[in-house]
């Protein structure tokens, strides 16, 4: 029993509440949650607590994509509120829930999260959604009813019929959710919760006989492709200040870029090594995380194309080509009244959208000359590995002369490494990113203590190169 008290006390600072928890469970009070709908005509839906549930009962006729909100949430965005979990019964058709901040009882404001959920449920079901790019304090609460329409999650109308409901248990947000520290991965059987997609694809892939993550961009529009660490699953540690990321980009993208989290906001880094295009081999790249935050930290891994207008834009010749958002713009005057990127957008008399090779738009529409590359079949990025430690690498960890052999493999007691440059730190990582095993200044380390399975050697050499290999206990 002290264990389990003990136990708890530790999660509790996890698990602060911002206002709410709202649990419904006082006999005829609704917590101040009323249903309206999002687009549609006639009256409210009904909203009444029932055995400990918020009863929301649909209405036919009283509007589409009924909103359950809270105006007066006070949800505490900027500072400790980075999740929300509902357990609800769904007693309807719709599958998607659009979670947002409000100061209306209808529409989500800029900040929102999309859920899918299932339908016609026969028992309760919890689902959590992150909510940590949200901003504004205090902040009003809307869950959307929807529909879904591909499996990423996107809305689309739900039109309630008769006697459709949601029971509604509780509704809790929490500053953190507990989930695996993860610092290493290697993407040898399964994406590693890389899971978080927005116009991109990832699966786990094979190429050069490398295990990988195989991204393509999927919409060619002024948009980045972005893939991202699911925070439900696992968690980057932010005191790791550097990042390792061994890829091939085959594409014709010209930009990429780590998105974390610095005093709060989410942050673009830049790798330090200049990013190339259409590559044949694998190529390590380095960022310097010293400014991110500690804790948790969920990365992004961001691509698209880089803009070549300046911050501070020089003098621009007539006919001069730059690419802002994806696309491209020529100077038609040579008058340079744009101050900034967003200015050259709306300066239809002096800069006009063409295509690469200078011609101007066609009537129809704007050409995204510099568009996301999104052929799916050979234009990829597979990434072999990502490493999150506290070493900067002076040296490419693909350099042929910076090698590593593992023997015996599968190890029982000892796993010997031989190494082309002294070796100044070894470390060994279960599947789940935790330290298992270590030796400093060495060429081998006991592995006997370890369960059979398969693990991550991490090797730090003296010249700064770090390199990361999987192999097998028995």
């Amino acid at each position: 029993m002290k264990t389990k008290i003990t136990y708890l006390l530790l999660l509790l600072p996890l698990l602060t509440f911002a206002q709410g928890p709202w649990e419904f469970n006082t006999a005829s009070n609704t917590e101040g949650f009323i249903c309206k709908s999002s687009s549609g005509s006639g009256g409210s839906h009904t909203v009444a607590q029932l055995l400990g549930d918020l009863n929301v009962t649909f209405v036919t006729g009283a509007g589409n994509n009924p909103a359950i909100s809270l105006v007066g949430a006070n949800i505490n965005a900027d500072t400790n509120v980075n999740f929300i979990e509902i357990r609800l019964k769904n007693l309807s058709t719709a599958t998607y829930l659009r979670f947002g901040s409000t100061t209306s009882s209808e529409t989500a404001g800029t900040n929102y999260g999309e859920l899918l959920i299932t339908p016609n449920d026969q028992v309760y079901k919890t689902y959590t959604i992150d909510i940590s790019a949200w901003i504004g304090n205090p902040v009003g609460l809307v869950i959307l009813v929807k529909n879904n329409t591909v499996a990423s999650g996107s809305g689309t109308s739900y039109t309630p019929l008769s006697a459709h409901s949601i029971l509604i248990d509780y509704i809790r947000p929490l500053a953190s959710v507990v989930s695996p520290e993860v610092n290493t991965f290697n993407f040898n059987t399964t994406t590693e919760n890389f899971t978080i997609l927005t116009r991109a694809t990832a699966v786990q892939a094979t190429d050069s006989s490398n295990g990988t993550l195989k991204i393509n961009c999927t919409t060619a529009n002024a948009n980045n492709g972005k893939v991202a660490l699911s925070s439900l699953l696992a968690h980057v540690e932010g005191t790791n200040k550097y990042a390792h990321i061994r890829l091939k980009n085959t594409s014709t993208n010209t930009l990429f870029q780590l998105n974390g989290k610095a005093t709060g906001v989410a942050t673009a880094f830049n790798p330090i090594q200049t990013y190339t295009t259409s590559d044949t081999d694998y190529k390590t790249y380095d960022f310097d995380l010293s400014t991110w935050d500690n804790g948790y930290q969920f990365p992004e891994l961001n691509f698209g194309v880089k803009d070549t207008w300046l911050a501070t834009p020089a003098t621009y010749a007539q006919n001069e080509i730059v690419i802002v958002s994806n696309t491209y713009y020529k100077s038609l005057t040579g008058v340079n009244t744009a101050v900034d990127a967003a200015a050259l957008k709306l300066d239809t008399t002096n800069w006009g959208i063409c295509d690469s090779t200078g011609a101007d738009a066609p009537a129809t529409g704007a050409i995204v000359g510099a568009a996301l590359d999104i052929n799916p079949l050979t234009n990829s990025v597979y990434i072999d590995s990502i490493v999150f430690d506290n070493t900067l690498s002076t040296n490419d960890f693909g350099n042929t002369k910076n090698t590593i052999s593992l023997y015996p493999n599968p190890a029982n007691d000892v796993l010997n490494i031989s190494s082309s440059n002294s070796i100044t730190k070894i470390e060994v990582f279960d599947m789940q990113g935790r330290n298992v095993a270590y030796n400093n200044n060495a060429s081998n380390v006991n592995v006997a203590a370890l369960g059979k399975g398969v693990y991550i050697v991490k090797v730090v050499q003296e010249n700064g190169s770090v390199i990361a290999k999987q192999f097998i206990k028995e």
